[in-house]
């Protein structure tokens, strides 16, 4: 059985009398008790511990001493334990048992292989981004408990508070005193229009060149909505839009059924269930004058240390996730693939009407 690395007292009840003072033992001791015990002979157990049989003897005294009670007779042929060594010895037994498989427990979560972790994001980014992610991380730590929470990132802000969140992935619209932040992506702002929109094929567009457009946009006091309208400020304001909503999905359903242009970052296009629901439908065209981008940061409680399962998600997430914003081909996410399909289908036409004319 090996050995600890230091003396470690612990305090045990031997009495349920009230006025009786607890015994102030050692994890050595008990560990040497147990082995004595075990093997029936202070030499063997001595070996097992990796102690002298003179160190042995010493913390079998000690704790005899303590307890106030003869442990073992000893004889020059035997060693017997004594009626309250037995009495003691299931207690200990217990006692040790437990103590390892606490100690292999937090052995596993230092290393790792267990623990929990509560990471909270924004509602686009737990549809667009996080299934691949979190689904990547499973794999990696099987038996990690995880837990997402998708919310405004005000509401994230205020769970890290309580310590209801250990981590939040959101873009935040300002520093705060008490949250360590770290920027792990900058994902741009993208028009998104219907692959056949006029607008599909463009390479990129100005902001200027969307005034006149019917617009779909976040009601007013979302962070998106503000940062549309700081954008489109120099330009004599946000023109008014052809329809507000309040979910992202909502505004791209409505762009995917050409009912006007959204403004939004570009990883909401990677939101497979509506890709689906819309066969793939949608463009994201990138904005220019001004280009624009927003910063997604993970953040945590300063004053709160990150569990280890934290730490890994943690890790997990600067590794992959501004992989994860690449834009995905096939799925719509790209202007220029799209508009050269788009192109390249306007062209067979018109050479199919110049052979018939």
């Amino acid at each position: 059985m090996p050995t600890t690395p230091h003396d470690t007292s612990l305090t045990l009840a031997l009495t349920s009398r009230p006025s009786a003072r607890p015994a102030n033992v050692s994890l050595k001791q008990l560990r040497g008790f147990a082995a004595v015990a075990r093997e029936g002979s202070f030499t063997r157990a001595a070996a097992a511990l990796f102690l002298s049989q003179s160190a042995l003897s010493a913390l079998i005294r000690g704790l005899e001493s303590e307890l106030g009670l003869r442990l073992f007779d000893r004889t020059t042929r035997r060693l017997e334990m004594t009626d309250a060594a037995r009495e003691l010895m299931p207690a200990v037994q217990r006692l040790l048992a437990d103590l390892d498989r606490v100690a292999g427990d937090l052995r596993d979560v230092a290393q790792r292989r267990r623990g929990r972790v509560r990471l909270g994001t924004t509602p686009l980014l737990a549809a667009s981004l996080m299934p691949q992610l979190l689904r990547s991380f499973q794999q990696h730590y099987p038996d990690i408990e995880l837990s997402l929470l998708d919310a405004s990132a005000d509401v994230l802000l205020g769970k890290l508070r309580l310590g209801e969140l250990d981590l939040a992935l959101a873009t935040f619209d300002a520093r705060e005193p008490d949250i360590e932040s770290e920027a792990l992506t900058r994902d741009a702002m993208v028009a998104v229009c219907s692959q056949d929109h006029f607008l599909a094929g463009r390479a990129h567009i100005s902001w200027a060149e969307l005034l006149d457009q019917p617009l779909l946009l976040l009601r007013e006091g979302s962070g998106l909505r503000a940062l549309v309208e700081r954008c489109f400020a120099p330009l004599g304001g946000c023109p008014k839009p052809a329809q507000e909503v309040t979910h992202i999905a909502t505004a791209m359903a409505m762009a995917a059924a050409d009912m006007g242009v959204a403004i939004l970052p570009a990883y909401a296009l990677h939101v497979s269930v509506l890709h689906a629901a819309t066969q793939g439908g949608l463009v994201g065209v990138p904005l220019r004058q001004p280009a624009v981008s927003r910063e997604v940061s993970l953040a945590h409680l300063q004053q709160r240390s990150l569990s280890p399962a934290a730490q890994a998600m943690a890790e997990h997430l600067r590794q992959h996730l501004a992989q994860a914003t690449q834009p995905q081909q096939g799925a719509g996410a790209t202007a220029n693939n799209t508009g050269d399909a788009r192109q390249a289908v306007h062209r067979k036409k018109a050479q199919s009407k110049h052979r018939a004319a």
